[in-house]
């Protein structure tokens, strides 16, 4: 056992021994040691199992491994952290410092088959300084508090001692004191948490002679003591003890079966507790701890995107900090589904993005969540110097397999919660990353009423109670957890024969009184003190008879509560005196165990009080301070780079198709894969490919007519009068219906839509006509009532309905109508959406609601919106004489099926990271027919898929190429090219959301008496879409006719194209100049960049520099208004992504930072959307107009978007932003800068209150004139919203101002306008 605090001076005949046992004798207290090991008394070196011989000390492991420990015990220095101790310093006056250090630093762990386990007696030790200890060192780092209660789940309780005794074991660092911050603090730079907890396990149990077992229970209970500021105490301190110590330790560290597995179901978790005798109303309390986890990192609750960032905020009270019930509102939340998994499931899972080679954004977004599960520096260091050894690739990370379970948690029907107790008010929406394992999943269905079964009921109605009450949960959790370190314990013979039960206050070594009686504040010592310290208190002692003096030299009083008196009495004296009464002074404060920390401590031979953060082994020490050694940063933090995808590519070569015989299925080609593998052999089998499952048809393409997308009819219009600025307006319904779209099995199929059409109606807008679009959002709970859709968040409660946020994909517009993620309208609301149509070009609008992107669009709420520049109906006219050719807009979309013809989408399941369909929808029909004429034809092709790329070929039936010497690229999202190119024969991709326009000659194709057939089709690109499903007619995707029509064919006076004499001066060339343009090129020849963005995955999310939507939504804060960046995107693994900047067209500079690999029909052209490929970099150049404002940028693969890999940037003034230096030099002129900002100053907002949707009851439509359709007509005009293009018509812009921004000399973003415009 340990020591006591009352001085033992060494005495001849014990001298004697020593001398004997190693060759030296001690004539005296005052004796100088050779080494520390001269002064071990035998009994004590027996007991240890200590063999001296020739001056050579050793020890064996509980392993059977001999350890050489001379230089260990005879170090004259001993130190934790910045305190020391000159150890032979102490012998005057505690001369048993040998005895101490060896019992300390040769600590043996409790196991049965040796001395110190089968001589472990709890009822000697100091339970009270271990309980101080770990409640001081749990305030430090709680963390720590954390680890040490999971620990305690285990029978071993985690923590290898198979290396003790000796200097490997990991004990205490001196052994005459304990430092509450050493014990935070890594042994080297690099030490990861679980060596770190596990040692400092092992150093307060080595100090205090305990076992590591019972250094686990106690401290654990301790935990939430501190974790919940002191609401929960399992030890009291007082009273009749409640928690049995006397275990013995493991050898082993952690053996298998001591818990169930992670993934276990309710059945097999809760039989694990019965046969243990535990209810489920106790495992369940139990599984509560899981509060803690630390895969909540810095998330604060309630908010959704409430996250503390570690560098400019205090997050030592972060929700895995904090001993709270929230974790069963959490698991008890109905958006909780279970999907198992089966080996082909799980491999379609993308791998994480590695921490090697991460980006400094990344590093930064990795850093603050790691840095967030610390509250010491000594912890944020070692996490920080562990993450820059794993990207330098120095250290391999730790990759934690997957598990065969799916948990999803989304926000859908989260206020239902409200049936469990749950307050849906500050619960929903919760945040969106499940923080638990597949056990806490398996009990939050319980919660819900999932299962009927015995063990499903108990778990339920015990996870409801503990949602609504706090004090239920501790009570159980209390009484469950000493109960399991109970039941899990194996105990010493004496802690048999005894049982020993603690209340936390025990203290075998006896009491003192300490410096807080006689002094508030560290420094000199007072008189008080030095005379309470030699016991010369002449009236206390008179009264008290010595107790106060025996109480400052730690002789133990004999009498029970002494101390206490002399508390009382020194209190009286300090009144009595006329002296402020001292704060400190109770008897928990100044007495207790003699190594007990306390706030303060005396040192006798210096006469200073000081403030301890650690613990002694006498009363009358105090170490020697020296220099905080800061723990070393990691030497080298260069991160190697990753290797990027730089083979060359052919975009000439057309690969040969196989055709298939007459009347094969699937027909005309041959499918990418093998027929037998890949296509259902009948109606009612599914297929899967590459872990995605086909509908449960056999389908037949090629037989249904094509049919273009319905023109939106315009409902007003209105023309300001003295200008030629006019406003077009639209409405639109969005309701649900049920269509036939050709289902094997008969039955129609359920969509959303715009005004009722599969896409949505298509407004044809001549460039300069602003428009006013009305979407009526008719998804109430009555119409969505027997429709396969459901309400959602943030519809609820007085706002209802299925909600959606309709964006203009490539158009301009103000923030407040670009359809921003959280600017949602509900089920009968109504908002009112201005463009601004600045700009020829081929755009289109789809839902942004977030969350549901991806449901609503792929359920239908998408469609086309064309914006002209044609003479014939009032434009400038449109070059290469395109604008008189027909004209087809083609929508690209996949989807599947299930056996009731619904558009199958198991967002849990085989969807959970991409949806991929076995059926090829071309607006709305699958695999259509088209008739055209043969003469030139004008295409706008858009990918509008959920997440399948497309790489579209022309070709002959016979499948040779037509496309590569018969067809050209004219245009893309940003409008018309400055050059058409050649179509590419190997095949035009398009990733999802990317557009292009095509013209084809279709010429000679047919005579009046015959005719020829051409096929689109969608070639595999095993290097730009690896992974990707190919179905049985995934390769089909248009059958076209080539035919003359009934009135004969085309004359010779037909349109046709016209090749170009000039370039284009695009859009994007009248705000970025050939100088901007090289000084980019230049940046990126040396491989630099304004902002870098690398789109990963990181602990089962998609983000964007580590980060997502909720956890740090703004990753560009500083983006100058009118300037001009570049932007470098590379994927963080072997994904691609189709990544979409909103607000602004751009140029894609360069793939792969080597300006030939990007494909020329992406080249120059003005975009907004580019393919990011697996392992691929791409630069761009972004012109930053012509708007201020916060606008998105997200991967716009649906799935990926829905699951947060999107964040935006803040168009800020020019000046102070950080390329201000790039900015037009409009933005010099103080007149339009105070003039754009009249707007801007409002508009700024993307959920500008007065822009919100509104109640549709009351609204008048737009179709009948009325007073409210005039005033909504004339708004942008007269109110000027978008001046930067049409700066006429307004009151609040100056002639002057005015005059400026309508000459496009100094304004390049206004609008030219022809010819005159009127109402239509």
């Amino acid at each position: 056992m340990l020591p006591g605090p009352c001085p033992i001076r060494i005495r001849g005949a014990e001298a004697g021994v020593l001398g004997s046992l190693v060759g030296s004798v001690l004539t005296s207290a005052t004796t100088t040691l050779s080494g520390l090991i001269t002064g071990i008394s035998a009994s004590v070196a027996t007991s240890l199992g200590l063999v001296v011989n020739g001056g050579v000390a050793t020890v064996t492991t509980v392993i059977g491994v001999q350890v050489d420990v001379t230089a260990y015990l005879n170090q004259t220095w001993q130190c934790s952290g910045p305190l020391c101790i000159d150890v032979y310093a102490q012998l005057n006056n505690h001369g048993d410092v040998a005895d101490v250090n060896a019992k300390v630093l040769l600590w043996s762990p409790k196991v049965s088959n040796v001395t110190a386990g089968k001589e472990y007696d709890p009822r000697t030790k100091d339970w009270a300084s271990v309980v101080g200890t770990c409640r001081q060192l749990f305030q430090y780092e709680k963390r720590l508090a954390s680890f040490f209660i999971r620990a305690s789940f285990h029978d071993s309780m985690s923590v290898d001692v198979s290396q003790c005794p000796g200097p490997n074991c990991g004990g205490a660092d001196a052994s005459l004191l304990l430092n509450i911050a050493e014990m935070a603090r890594p042994e080297n730079a690099y030490d990861d948490f679980s060596v770190l907890a596990s040692r400092a396990a092992k150093k307060i149990a080595s100090f205090f002679d305990i076992s590591v077992a019972d250094t686990l229970a106690v401290c654990a209970a301790v935990g939430p003591e501190v974790l919940s500021k002191g609401r929960i105490k399992i030890l009291t301190g007082s009273g009749a003890g409640v928690l049995r110590v006397g275990r013995l330790d493991s050898i082993r560290p952690s053996p298998p079966g001591n818990l169930p597995a992670a993934t276990a179901n309710l059945t097999t978790l809760m039989k694990f507790w019965k046969d243990r005798g535990f209810s489920e109303a106790e495992a369940t309390a139990l599984m509560g701890s899981h509060a803690l986890l630390d895969t909540q990192a810095c998330f604060n609750g309630k908010d959704i995107n409430d996250y503390c960032n570690p560098a400019t905020s205090d997050c030592s009270s972060v929700r895995m900090f904090r001993w709270e019930n929230h974790y069963y509102k959490d698991i008890c939340s109905p958006t909780l589904s279970i999907t198992p998994l089966t080996p082909e499931d799980m491999a379609v899972d993308p791998m994480e993005t590695p921490i090697l080679g991460m980006t400094d954004p990344e590093m930064d977004a990795e850093a603050r969540q790691e840095m967030c599960k610390f509250t010491s520096k000594e912890g944020r260091a070692m996490a920080m110097n562990n993450l820059a050894q794993v990207r330098r690739g120095a250290r391999n990370e730790t990759v934690v397999p997957p598990e065969p379970v799916l948990i999803t948690w989304t926000n859908k029907n989260c206020t239902a919660g409200a049936a469990y107790g749950i307050n849906v008010t500050e619960q929903c929406p919760h945040a969106h990353l499940w923080f638990y394992t597949s056990n806490d999943a398996y009990l939050g269905q319980a919660c819900q009423a999932v299962g009927s079964a015995p063990e499903a009921v108990a778990v339920r109605d015990a996870a409801r109670s503990y949602v609504k009450d706090q004090t239920a949960w501790d009570t159980t959790y209390r009484a469950a957890y000493v109960k399991m370190v109970t039941t899990f314990a194996t105990w010493s013979q004496i802690a048999t024969t005894y049982p020993t039960y603690i209340n936390g206050g025990e203290c075998a070594s006896g009491i003192h009184l300490e410096a807080a009686c006689a002094q508030a504040s560290p420094g000199v010592a007072t008189t008080d003190t030095k005379d309470m310290y030699s016991g010369s208190y002449a009236v206390l002692d008179a009264l008290l008879g010595k107790t106060c003096a025996q109480c400052a030299q730690g002789i133990c009083p004999q009498l029970a509560g002494r101390c206490g008196q002399c508390i009382d009495a020194f209190n009286s004296r300090l009144v009595y005196l006329t002296t402020p009464r001292n704060p400190l002074i109770t008897e928990a404060s100044c007495c207790a165990c003699s190594t007990l920390l306390r706030p303060m401590r005396y040192n006798s031979s210096s006469s200073t009080v000081v403030s301890t953060t650690f613990v002694m082994r006498w009363p009358d020490t105090v170490p020697t301070t020296q220099a905080v050694q800061p723990i070393p940063t990691d030497p080298n933090t260069t991160a190697p780079p990753r290797p990027l995808d730089s083979a060359p590519f052919n975009d000439s070569y057309a690969a040969p198709l196989t055709v298939r015989p007459a009347g094969a299925s699937p027909p005309v080609f041959a499918p990418e894969g093998d027929a037998s593998v890949i296509c259902p052999a009948a109606d009612g089998t599914v297929v899967k490919v590459r872990g995605y499952p086909s509908s449960p048809f056999k389908w037949t393409p090629f037989t249904q007519p094509y049919v273009n997308p319905p023109r939106a009819q315009i409902s007003a219009s209105y023309v300001e009068p003295g200008t030629n600025v006019t406003v077009d307006a639209y409405e639109i319904d969005i309701y649900t219906i049920a269509k036939d779209i050709g289902c094997p099995a008969g039955k129609p199929t359920w969509f959303l839509t715009y005004n009722g059409s599969l896409p949505g109606p298509s407004p044809h807008v001549l460039k300069g006509r602003q428009t006013l679009v009305r979407f009526n959002n008719n998804l109430t709970i009555a119409n969505l009532t027997g429709t396969p859709f459901s309400p959602f968040h943030p519809c609820e409660g007085a706002r209802t309905g299925r909600p959606i946020s309709v964006h203009l994909h490539g158009s301009a517009s103000l923030a407040p109508y670009d359809g921003w993620a959280e600017d949602t309208t509900c089920g009968a609301e109504t908002k009112d959406y201005y463009y601004p149509n600045w700009r020829a070009g081929f755009s289109w609008y789809h839902d942004h609601q977030l969350d549901i992107t991806s449901e609503n669009a792929y359920f239908g709420l998408s469609g086309m919106y064309t914006i002209h520049d044609k003479a014939a109906e009032g434009g400038c006219g449109e070059p290469w004489n395109v604008e008189f050719f027909p004209d087809y807009e083609m929508q690209f979309k996949d989807a599947v099926l299930d056996s009731n013809c619904q558009l199958y989408y198991d967002r849990a399941g085989p969807h959970r990271n991409n949806l991929y369909g076995d059926i090829n929808f071309v607006n709305g029909i699958p695999w259509p027919v088209a008739t055209m004429e043969p003469r030139w034809t004008r295409f706008r092709w858009l990918g509008s898929s959920v997440s399948r790329p497309w790489k579209l070929r022309f070709v002959f039936e016979n499948g040779t190429d037509f496309g590569g010497s018969k067809c050209k690229v004219i245009g893309g999202e940003g409008g018309l090219r400055r050059t058409p190119v050649t179509f590419p024969a190997a095949g035009l991709f398009i990733g999802v959301a990317e557009r292009y326009e095509v013209v084809c000659d279709f010429s000679g194709l047919a005579t009046s008496a015959s005719s020829s057939t051409l096929y689109l089709v969608n070639a595999y690109d095993d290097r730009r879409m690896p992974d990707v499903p190919f179905f049985c007619n995934s390769h089909l995707v248009i059958k076209i006719n080539v035919a003359c029509n009934s009135t004969g064919c085309p004359g010779p006076n037909t349109p046709a194209y016209l090749p170009p004499t000039k370039n284009v001066t695009t859009v994007l060339d009248r705000v970025l100049n050939q100088t901007d343009i090289d000084r980019a090129l230049a940046m990126v020849s040396n491989k630099q960049c304004t902002r870098t963005f690398r789109f990963g995955r990181r602990h089962g999310h998609w983000v964007i520099n580590g980060e997502s939507w909720h956890t740090a939504r703004v990753a560009a804060g500083d983006v100058g208004h009118n300037t001009w960046e570049v932007w470098c995107l590379e994927t963080g693994g072997g994904w691609f992504h189709p990544i979409h900047i909103h607000l602004v067209d751009f140029y894609v500079l360069a793939r792969n930072w080597d300006v030939n690999q990007v494909h020329e029909y992406e080249r120059w052209i003005g975009k907004d959307v580019v393919q990011l490929n697996p392992s691929g970099h791409v630069a761009l150049l972004l012109r930053f107009g012509a708007h201020r404002g916060e606008y998105m940028f997200h991967c716009h693969n649906l799935m990926h978007e829905d699951f947060e890999m999107m964040r935006s940037f803040h168009v800020m003034p020019t000046n102070g932003s950080r390329t201000a230096g790039t900015a037009l030099p409009m933005q010099s002129d103080p007149t339009i800068v105070q003039t754009l900002n009249y707007v801007y100053d409002l508009y700024d907002d993307p959920v500008y209150p007065a822009a919100y949707a509104r109640p549709s009851a009351g609204l008048s439509t737009l179709k009948s004139p009325s007073a409210s359709t005039a005033a909504s007509l004339k708004m942008p005009i007269q109110r000027a919203i978008y001046r930067i293009y049409y700066p006429y018509g307004s009151t609040n812009i100056t002639s002057s101002a005015g005059a400026l921004l309508a000459n496009a000399t100094v304004n390049p973003w206004v609008v030219p306008i022809c010819q005159k415009q009127t109402a239509v």
